[in-house]
C-alpha cells in the first residue's frame, strides 16, 4: 500500500498525525535500547492513554502518514 500524500488531508488532522508521530518517538526514545523488544500494543497503549485514538488509527497514522517535516 502506498503511502498517502499528506496535501489531501486537513490542517487538523495533520497537526494529529503530527502528534502522534511526537509520542511514538518520545516513547522509542524513553525505551531506548529496549524499544526492538517491546511489543507494538504496548506503544500503542500508551499513545491511546494520552490521544484517545482508536489502536487502528494510531497504528494507520504511525504506519501509512509520514510525518510533517519527514522523519
Amino acid at each position: 500500500m502506498p503511502k498517502l500524500e499528506n496535501k489531501n488531508r486537513r490542517e487538523s488532522t495533520l497537526m494529529r498525525d503530527a502528534h502522534v508521530h511526537a509520542l511514538y518517538r518520545r516513547i522509542m526514545e524513553e525505551l531506548g535500547k529496549a524499544a526492538p523488544y517491546v511489543s507494538k500494543s504496548y506503544i500503542y497503549e500508551r499513545i491511546h492513554e494520552e490521544t484517545k485514538l482508536s489502536v487502528r488509527s494510531i497504528s494507520f497514522i504511525i504506519n501509512h502518514i509520514k510525518p510533517v517535516g519527514g522523519g
